[in-house]
């Protein structure tokens, strides 16, 4: 359920892969970038997209997550090496603060 509510709302922002694990799919955090743009415009801006080096991107997705209030479970590493459960719960706090 997460993932298709996931890629239904990335899709929307114009994200043009389609998520279908919490590791892999995730790790390099452009996909965290379009759902919170697309959740979250007023939190988000342009260079969260933009921005190339996947380490930075995942910090910069996490800063914009806690303007959402959303709880810290996963840490930019945690993103970048792939950590599936974590990621996981990280999608499924999104999802409680914007669903």
């Amino acid at each position: 359920m997460l993932l298709k509510w996931m890629n239904f709302h990335i899709k929307k922002a114009g994200y043009k892969k389609t998520v279908t694990n919490f590791s892999t799919d995730v790790k390099d955090g452009e996909a965290y970038a379009y759902l919170l743009s697309a959740l979250a415009p007023e939190h988000s801006s342009t260079t969260l997209i933009e921005t190339t080096d996947p380490k930075e991107r995942a910090k910069k997705v996490l800063e914009t997550a806690e303007k959402l209030d959303c709880t810290r479970y996963v840490t930019s590493k945690d993103i970048v090496e792939g950590s599936a459960n974590l990621n996981l719960a990280f999608v499924a706090e999104i999802f409680q603060h914007r669903y």
